[in-house]
């Protein structure tokens, strides 16, 4: 037996272009094509052409006289044997050299490097345009990432007579149907210019004759359902029908009117007609809509010349609450060709696929998207089907049942507007131009019961796809409806004054009863600071010690335990509940801080910052943490989103994962432990239910909510300056059931109101809180008590 020798081929990354059409239904790329002209015999000169014409080298003859008679004669001789030996190490490669080069222009998508090594009778039949449009269109097609070729020749090969057969194989990388190899013979002729390959389709895959077709089609991957605490769905794939145009049946006016029926950019309608693959017999998908939408408007789409309908293997990502909880769901889209990147190439990924654009739908991406599978067949002349080349079975996605619960979310999402209507689908916007955030906790775990950010948006809408213009507005909105403000840091204002307090109880600067005596509504340190003077809003009249100035929210004794505290004191004792360190959560959430880049500078700022301004910035999400050290005895409590959080994240993510496993089993995961003394937290806990309690407190209006113990803090930061500055309103507190010493819900409000506040103008948090409240029953289950650990 002879021994052959294997020559790998390297790996060449492949470059399906970003808006082809291989994971569509059913696309043809034609591979039967017939000679439209003829070629010159000089067309496509190949390398390896004869180098022996110029055997004689400079410097043989320089007109030296022969030595001797008959010298002439054998120097000719000689000069004749070398130029022979010239020649013959000169010729053209063999075959097998040939056809590595033509496979290295495969390799490399050169596909005018591999029409060059064809031979003559190839070029005649297959004109070079066609040539490579037939290559591009299938690569394009398949959604190819990579070809990896290798030739296997016998060790003792030898070229006999002007034709030779050569067996090799190829590697294909797609992301439409994964890694696959194919088995090839390629026959190669020798011309006058040497070693040729005479080609056929069977160079493209084995099995393709003249006149078939490839055909690509995507078997699309179930996305991962987003669920509620109890399995309700929030965000789920449905069935999906494709609304689309068949070019050939179009009237002039046939895209712009589809394209204003479905509420799109027409100029999107039309890049997907002008795709190479287009023919005006196929069917060219514009969207892909939920099927129970487009039963509602079936009839006039196809009133629309060339509108079709389609039934389709696709699924359509659906929102069935509408807004409901929208920023942190997020939403899915088409992937762009800047998202598109070599390493997505690589997972999977292709041109037409949808990802994750906000919210959980973006951050759990590589558990909700599951892996899309693929085939790749070929279509007879005669339409019948052939042999399948590749296939991929698709493989659905996770579920990812959160610590949301429905009942709560919609209560929130209703005070949030207002306290009327009815949140989620089809409601109006409610919002009247104002800003909020809400989050509501249960503080024994750290679930995040409901999270809410206005104004909002509809995923739905999103999700199918919207015009330019209209991306254009949401984005140009000065109130940022796709902006999740529930996880913006914020100016927190007088809801920050516990943990002040808490500091300097904890230092030893004061005592509950501490009193710094009497001092005017407008106050300053000492002549040093100027004009500039802290001013407090009136209250009744007596002694003022930390209880009281917590019911009273007076910001000259924060500023004076500021101070008393110093800037390093008090630094280092808020960085103790996680100012200033990476917030821990399933989202992104920018850390709270203390100062800016350069530090607290100067008593004045020390001062500002100590009652909430300054420089200090918070996130709702990250107050509402914080505000458990005062439930816990001292432990700020990591809040989680994701109650059944995929294995390849827990083993990536280390000890924060592990403690979120540990509170899946019914143990809260603790991220500060010990920020502030026990004895501290119930200080702090019983001036917070006065602050409520206290018919001169702050909050007292939620003291006679229906059905529960309130206890809190309010507060109001300005952001900028002058009267009609905009301002910041808050509540951040909790609520326990009547009758109950157990904790339900801790809950932080924020909501932006444009100028000062009238005298007695309510402070909309407060309110909002107390409609919130009100709308879930006090008999309702304990959400705690009904989380199934799966």
């Amino acid at each position: 037996m002879t021994a052959a020798r294997a020559v790998p081929r390297r790996r060449q990354g492949g470059g399906a272009v970003a808006g082809s059409k291989g994971d569509r239904p059913g696309i043809g790329v034609g591979v039967g094509m017939s000679a439209r002209r003829p070629l010159g015999a000089g067309d496509g000169g190949a390398p390896g052409r004869l180098i022996g014409e110029e055997s004689r080298r400079p410097g043989l003859h320089h007109g030296r006289p022969a030595s001797r008679p008959g010298a002439g004669l054998t120097m000719a001789v000689v000069l004749g044997l070398l130029a022979a030996l010239l020649v013959g190490c000169s010729r053209t490669p063999g075959p097998d050299a040939v056809l590595r080069q033509y496979l290295d222009a495969w390799e490399s998508q050169d596909y005018a490097g591999m029409y060059a090594l064809l031979d003559q009778a190839s070029r005649q039949a297959v004109p070079e345009q066609d040539f490579t449009e037939r290559y591009r269109r299938i690569e394009e097609g398949i959604e190819r990432t990579g070809l990896a070729a290798e030739v296997r020749v016998p060790d003792d090969f030898r070229p006999e007579g002007d034709e030779v057969t050569l067996a090799f194989q190829v590697r294909w990388e797609t992301a439409l149907a994964g890694a696959f190899t194919q088995a090839y013979t390629a026959r190669l002729v020798r011309e006058d210019e040497g070693w040729r390959v005479h080609w056929t389709p069977a160079l493209i895959f084995p099995d393709l004759r003249e006149g078939d077709k490839v055909r690509a089609q995507s078997l699309p991957a179930r996305r991962g359902s987003l669920l509620d605490r109890d399995g309700e769905p929030l965000a789920v794939d449905e069935p999906a029908r494709a609304i689309g145009l068949v070019p050939g049946k179009m009237a002039p006016d046939s895209a712009e009117r589809l394209a204003e029926a479905l509420g799109i950019d027409p100029q999107a309608v039309q890049a997907q007609l002008e795709q190479p693959w287009v023919e005006d017999d196929l069917f060219v998908p514009i969207v892909t809509w939920p099927a129970s939408r487009v039963a509602a408007r079936e009839d006039d789409l196809l009133a629309i010349p060339g509108v079709l309908v389609s039934s389709t293997r696709e699924t359509a990502r659906w929102y069935p609450h509408g807004r409901l909880a929208a920023h942190t769901l997020g939403y899915t889209g088409p992937i762009t060709a800047e998202e598109l990147t070599e390493e997505r190439r690589q997972a999977g990924y292709g041109a037409h696929d949808r990802i994750g654009k906000q919210g959980l739908e973006r951050a759990r991406e590589d558990a909700l998207r599951g892996q899309r599978g693929g085939r790749i067949w070929i279509e007879r002349a005669d339409g019948t089907q052939g042999p399948e080349i590749a296939r991929r079975d698709p493989q659905p996605g996770r579920d990812l049942r959160l610590t949301l619960d429905l009942e709560v979310q919609q209560a929130l999402e209703r005070a949030l507007d207002g306290g009327a209507g009815r949140a989620g689908a089809g409601q109006g916007s409610g919002e009247v131009g104002r800003e909020a955030a809400a989050v509501v906790l249960d503080p024994d775990r750290g679930d995040v019961l409901a999270m809410a950010s206005r104004p909002a948006f509809d995923p739905n809408q999103l999700a199918d796809g919207i015009t330019a213009a209209e991306w254009e507005r949401l984005n140009a909105d000065p109130h940022a409806p796709l902006h999740h403000k529930a996880l913006a840091p914020l100016p927190p204002g007088s809801a920050f004054k516990p943990f002040t307090a808490a500091v300097a109880l904890d230092a030893g600067v004061i005592a509950p009863d501490t009193d710094f005596g009497p001092s005017p509504e407008a106050w300053q340190k000492d002549a040093s600071w100027g004009d500039y003077h802290v001013r407090r809003v009136p209250h009744p009249p007596g002694r003022v010690d930390l209880l009281r100035a917590l019911v009273w929210s007076d910001n000259v004794y924060f500023a004076r335990v500021g101070l008393a505290l110093g800037v390093e004191r008090f630094v280092q004792g808020l960085g103790r509940f996680g100012l200033g360190e990476e917030f821990p959560f399933d989202l992104p959430v920018p850390p709270g801080q203390v100062a800016g880049e350069g530090g607290i500078q100067g008593e004045i700022q020390l001062a500002d910052s100590a009652y909430g301004q300054g420089q200090v910035q918070v996130s709702p999400l990250q107050l509402a943490a914080m505000y458990t050290a005062f439930l816990r005895d001292g432990d700020v409590v990591r809040p989680r989103l994701v109650l059944d959080e995929p294995a390849s994240a827990r083993e990536q993510g280390g000890a924060a994962a592990a403690q979120a496993g540990d509170a899946a089993q019914g143990a809260p995961a603790v991220w500060k432990e010990g920020a502030i003394r026990p004895e501290t937290a119930r200080v702090i806990r019983e001036a917070l239910r006065r602050v409520v309690a206290d018919p001169t407190g702050t909050a007292h209006a939620l003291a006679a909510t229906r059905g529960w113990t309130v206890a809190g803090k309010t507060g109001t930061a300005q952001v900028g300056s002058g009267e009609r500055a905009p301002r910041w309103r808050w509540f951040a507190g909790w609520a326990t059931p009547a009758g109950s010493d157990r904790v339900r819900f801790l809950m932080v409000f924020a909501v932006r109101q444009e100028g000062a506040a009238e005298e007695g103008t309510p402070n909309p948090a407060v309110t909002r809180a107390r409609a919130f409240l009100e709308a879930v029953p006090a008999t309702a289950r304990d959400p705690s008590d009904r989380v199934t650990v799966r």
